[in-house]
């Protein structure tokens, strides 16, 4: 009879502690807090109280354009003047929408994908032309694959992208005229005064 009762408080002590380690356990998942408050929500696997702010620090700001990106922008504002306005960094969904089916490559690039700079037209603000600046990351065999890709949704869509090399010399006339010639259908709908 005295071992039952052993037995019984043994199995009381066991489910004790197992209550304990729950207990301790979903506190520990909670960051720390008993509270069952809905007032919680998750930030990429942290618990924020309400009225709680993240501090300085939490977010780390970063540089629109490489230094080369930053060089051929300012080439380029010269060599198109005020005739277009030059978006940078713009991604492809914000360009263009699928209007039917394309194969997983191209529905990939058009989901991920950017573009260095668009020129848009100035008063409809529709993309005019884009333009890609490729550095050495270009001549992989991976990376000409996914430019094969950008290329051939521009061409789809309609609109020319031209292409830069990073290291090479980039002239101002010889940009314009590219440019030129890539938005002759678009300078037709410009007025006379934007011409």
């Amino acid at each position: 009879m005295d071992f039952q009762r052993i037995g019984i408080c043994m199995l009381g002590l066991a489910f004790l502690f197992l209550a304990i380690f729950l207990i301790v356990g979903i506190s520990w998942m909670r960051g720390g807090r008993l509270s069952s408050s809905r007032t919680n929500r998750r930030v990429r696997g942290a618990l924020l109280e309400e009225g709680e702010s993240l501090g300085p620090g939490a977010i780390r700001l970063v540089r629109l354009l490489s230094d080369s990106e930053a060089a051929f922008y300012w080439t380029l504002k010269k060599a198109i003047g005020e005739r277009w306005v030059i978006a940078v960094k713009v991604p492809l969904t914000q360009i263009m929408k699928r209007r039917m089916y394309l194969p997983s490559g191209l529905h990939t690039m058009l989901e991920n994908g950017q573009v260095d700079f668009l020129l848009l037209h100035p008063r409809s603000w529709e993309p005019v032309v884009a333009i890609e600046l490729d550095d050495t990351t270009h001549l992989t065999p991976i990376r000409q694959e996914r430019d094969r890709r950008k290329d051939e949704l521009f061409r789809i869509a309609g609109i020319p992208l031209l292409r830069w090399r990073v290291g090479q010399s980039w002239n101002v006339e010889e940009i314009a005229q590219a440019i030129w010639k890539a938005t002759a259908p678009a300078k037709e709908s410009l007025p006379s005064e934007m011409q």
